[in-house]
């Protein structure tokens, strides 16, 4: 069985704010993923669990990398490694 894929890449890191308070509030992966079904983002996105887990663990990766950072927001803003708009850094430093 075939199976289609669309794949996406770029230099921006796209941030859900959802799934960081998410994150922030302490929820697992798993936890988050049920939270985000009962939202109704399946319906919403026409994406399956599978997809909407492995988006949701690529979010909390992301999250864990960028964690050391967000403890000293100057550090945030002048780092290169991700390329993160200002509106979406003050939305994280907050």
């Amino acid at each position: 069985m075939a199976v289609e894929l669309d794949v996406f890449v770029g230099n921006t890191t796209l941030i859900d704010k959802d799934v960081y308070q998410l994150w922030l509030d302490g929820y697992s992966v798993s936890d988050a993923v049920s939270i985000r079904i009962q939202s109704g983002i399946l319906e919403q996105s026409g994406a399956t669990p599978d997809v909407l887990e492995s988006d949701t663990m690529d979010h909390y990766r992301a999250f864990q990398m960028l964690e050391r950072l967000l403890h000293s927001p100057p550090k945030l803003i002048n780092q290169l490694l991700f390329q993160i708009p200002p509106p979406m850094q003050s939305m994280l430093i907050e």
